[in-house]
C-alpha cells in the first residue's frame, strides 16, 4: 500500500533547501570578507613601502 500525498512535505522541502542555501551564502561571504579583509591589508602594506607583507607561517 502506498502512502497518501501529504502536501505539506513539498513546502517543507522548499524551505529546507532554501535554509541550506541561504547557509551555504552567508558562509561564502564571509569567507570572501575575510579574504577580502587580508587582501586589503596587504595592499596597504605594500603601498606604505615595505616589503616584508607576506604572511609568516611558523612550522608545526
Amino acid at each position: 500500500m502506498t502512502k497518501p500525498h501529504d502536501p505539506d512535505e513539498a513546502g517543507r522541502r522548499r524551505a529546507l533547501a532554501a535554509i541550506l542555501f541561504l547557509f551555504v551564502l552567508v558562509i561564502g561571504g564571509v569567507w570572501l570578507a575575510n579574504t577580502l579583509r587580508r587582501e586589503a591589508a596587504r595592499e596597504d602594506c605594500l603601498a606604505s613601502g615595505r616589503r616584508d607583507c607576506a604572511e609568516i607561517r611558523s612550522a608545526p
